[in-house]
């Protein structure tokens, strides 16, 4: 009997009107390029502010410029589709420059309630909403796109898919320093290949993997990427995660 052959493994990004700058898109392709990953692109039409669309006399305050604009439906529509033609072009081009096989869907709803609802091998890259910290001036030692990377390592969970991910960005040159928040020090040889001359393998062993931790994690994240292996988000209510995302101050890779 012949075994089924194991699916290529996917990093989906979800797509919705806030959308996604040149610079970030890039570091997605460069690290599914060097992880051997597809992307799957999730162009997300809003059904929460549709519905608000629909209400009369609505309107929001934009965050630059603090001006109403209408939020009308076809405003909506023109919106979501100004910013689904424009991140096509741009993963379009970087794919094809670093090699990077690229696919879309079209989904509607919120991102991690639309993230919940598909099965397969797919890790989720989000990127950051807000900034907390201003980005560090250019270090000798620090080279990469990725300048500080955290990484996650609960207790009691399987954590080799997320120190594996780690050490396939340190060997392509893409982290700079790095940040391993567990709640009792790692194995020296889990960590063996994150090392390497010139740049930091720091660990913070008091790092509580309770839900309320990982939450305040994700909304004020010091790190320019944070590896979260998905098993370890299981006990957070999906709004609340929603909401920390929309809030998050770094790009977070949640590994599947």
């Amino acid at each position: 009997m012949m075994t089924k052959p194991t699916p290529p493994r996917v990093i989906l990004v979800p797509i919705d009107l806030h959308g996604i700058n040149r610079s970030t898109l890039e570091t997605l392709v460069r690290i599914a390029r060097h992880l051997n990953r597809g992307v799957l692109g999730l162009l997300l039409e809003d059904i929460r502010l549709q519905q608000v669309a629909d209400l009369p006399f609505t309107s929001e305050i934009t965050l630059s410029g603090s001006h109403e604009r209408s939020l009308l439906r076809d405003h909506l529509s023109q919106r979501h589709s100004l910013v689904g033609t424009d991140t096509r072009r741009l993963l379009n081009e970087l794919a094809e420059r670093h090699q990077v096989e690229l696919t879309f869907e079209d989904a509607s709803g919120a991102r991690w309630h639309t993230v919940l609802e598909r099965d397969g091998h797919l890790d989720i890259f989000f990127p950051a909403r807000q900034r907390w910290h201003l980005p560090e001036s250019g270090h000798p030692s620090r080279s990469g796109i990725i300048k500080c990377m955290g990484m996650v390592l609960p207790q009691n969970q399987p954590c080799t898919r997320v120190i594996n991910t780690a050490g396939a960005l340190v060997t392509a040159g893409l982290v700079g320093d790095i940040y391993v928040l567990s709640s009792r020090p790692p194995l020296p040889e889990q960590l063996h290949n994150l090392y390497r001359p010139g740049h930091q393998v720091r660990l913070q062993t008091n790092f509580s993997c309770d839900a309320a931790s990982l939450t305040a994690l994700i909304q004020r994240s010091p790190y320019d990427l944070l590896l979260l292996p998905r098993d370890c988000l299981q006990g957070i209510p999906p709004d609340v995660l929603e909401a920390a995302l929309d809030k998050s101050g770094g790009q977070v890779l949640i590994i599947n």
